[in-house]
């Protein structure tokens, strides 16, 4: 084999060993905690039941509550939402990662972000774009539009 040829199966080799790490790295970040994302109300109302907190949740509610916006470090605004089945949920949304979302009393939203279980009914938070491999990405859809 000429020294040209060797070169070129080691370059084919190297690409290749590139591209099954790459593959092993998101089979491992897709397994992980917070990546699986569980949309519906009922796996909302269960975590609020059985106190689970941490999981990627997706639920469509109604804009039930204005709430003044913290303005300390990160910068969050807050509304609540109501579920079809009657439960509110607090969405905190990061401005500082995310772009402010236009909303308003009885305005529909669709809302993707990490559930933490309150008292009250529960928590949305990290509704906007995560570049950790921690979990997948947090949004919401309002109007047509999606802010993360």
């Amino acid at each position: 084999m000429s020294g040209r040829k060797k070169r070129n199966s080691r370059k084919t080799m190297i690409v290749m060993a590139a591209v099954v790490v790459v593959i092993a790295l998101v089979l491992v970040w897709q397994s992980r905690p917070g990546y699986h994302i569980e949309p519906g109300i009922n796996t909302v109302q269960d975590a609020y039941q059985y106190r689970q907190t941490g999981m990627m949740a997706e639920v469509s509610g109604i804009v039930a509550r204005m709430l003044v916006d913290d303005r300390n470090e990160p910068e969050l605004q807050k509304f609540i939402i109501r579920l079809p089945n009657g439960q509110s949920l607090l969405v905190v949304h990061n401005q500082k990662i995310g772009k402010r979302v236009p909303v308003a009393m009885n305005d529909t939203v669709l809302v993707r972000g990490e559930y933490q279980w309150t008292e009250t009914g529960g928590t949305l938070k990290h509704t906007e774009r995560d570049y950790t491999p921690h979990r997948r990405h947090g949004w919401i859809d309002h109007r047509g539009e999606r802010y993360d």
